[in-house]
């Protein structure tokens, strides 16, 4: 064979193998910094201390993501897979992000992991799910409210860490309560446009608005009773109506509660229940209600008689994994495969 061509050859292959071994470095130095992360992002989740901004930004931001296994993305973690996935995000007709509570319903799904699974692979989830739906613009979009998301909540987690050492377990008061949370008001100007603000956070601070105020009100000991119901109602007027027939239907619920249980506890008929339903409801949500309490009833009496078959089980069977299978035959004869896991979810408890 010709001398020169053995010589380009050899070239070649050295040069081939430098590639090689320059790619595995640069991806074994990729794949290293990703285990830093990892290992800093579980550090810090385990005591609950905040991120560095720096690495808030590199996790939502950086081009090179982490690699995420398509068994990872397809398989929820084990808290969300019975959890209704959240709604599809909005685009204009130019394919910009629409603005609304979804994106913030969204984040919040997948967040709502954290502790199950690390903040990276969360991240990693989120941004998958906003590649399959959105354009490129909208993609953009996305991401930096995403990034300004975590930096916010992040944040939150500082700023509560700071009180916490400042302030004593006795020391909390209406005032100290009132200047944490205008204090997480201002944080979010610093990560938030004030149209991603108007839509993640309108209806609670509208909420928590009237909800400081009656406090505030309630509080005050230098107005007499009905001076303070003067107030309450002067603040009604002032607070939007969907939040005051809101307020009104859950404290009638309570006091229907409240009520409900008082007259179980005394040896109360189906009669007298209905008596109360009737007076305090309309007939259709007395209807309702109705509904609701024998399937209740029904609930409990299966769920009695499941119980003291198990206990049984658990005195006669000494072997745990002989025990195991009688009880999954158990389950499987008293519900259904929904049931299955919500009273597996109950035994964890009890059992």
């Amino acid at each position: 064979m010709n001398l020169n061509i053995l010589n380009v050859s050899f070239v070649f292959i050295s040069l081939t193998m430098f590639a090689i071994a320059l790619f595995s470095m640069f991806e074994s130095d990729i794949n290293t910094e990703q285990q830093q992360q990892t290992a800093i992002l579980n550090g810090q989740s385990a005591t609950n201390t905040p991120l560095t901004p720096e690495l808030i930004t590199e996790l939502v931001l950086s081009s090179t993501d982490k690699e995420v296994p398509a068994e990872y993305v397809i398989k929820l973690p084990t808290s969300l897979r019975d959890t209704p996935m959240p709604e599809h995000l909005e685009m204009n007709v130019d394919g910009n992000l629409i603005i609304n509570k979804k994106i913030l319903h969204l984040f919040e799904f997948y967040l709502s992991a954290i502790g199950e699974e690390s903040l990276d692979l969360i991240i990693s989830r989120i941004k998958n799910n906003l590649k399959a739906q959105l354009t490129t613009q909208g993609l953009e979009e996305a991401l930096h409210i995403l990034e300004g998301y975590l930096q916010y909540r992040n944040a939150i987690t500082a700023l509560k860490q700071d009180y916490n050492q400042t302030i004593g377990i006795n020391d909390y008061s209406f005032e100290h309560v009132i200047n944490v949370r205008n204090e997480l008001i201002d944080a979010r100007w610093r990560f938030f446009s004030e149209e991603v603000i108007a839509a993640f956070f309108a209806q609670e601070d509208a909420y928590e608005n009237y909800m400081f105020g009656i406090a505030a009100i309630t509080k005050d000991n230098s107005l007499s009773e009905e001076q303070k119901g003067n107030a309450i109602s002067l603040l009604n007027t002032q607070t939007p109506r969907w939040l005051i027939e809101q307020q009104t239907k859950a404290n009638q619920l309570n006091t229907y509660r409240q009520q409900h249980n008082e007259l179980i506890t005394q040896g109360a008929t189906d009669n007298d229940l209905r008596r109360l339903r009737e007076q305090t409801f309309n007939s259709e949500v007395s209807d309702r209600l109705s509904t609701l309490d024998s399937q209740r009833y029904r609930w409990q009496q299966r769920l009695n008689e499941y119980r003291t078959e198990l206990a049984t089980i658990l005195a006669v069977e000494p072997d745990s994994q002989a025990q195991q299978l009688l009880v999954d035959e158990l389950r499987s004869q008293h519900f259904t495969e929904q049931e299955v896991r919500r009273v597996n979810a109950l035994d964890s408890s009890y059992l």
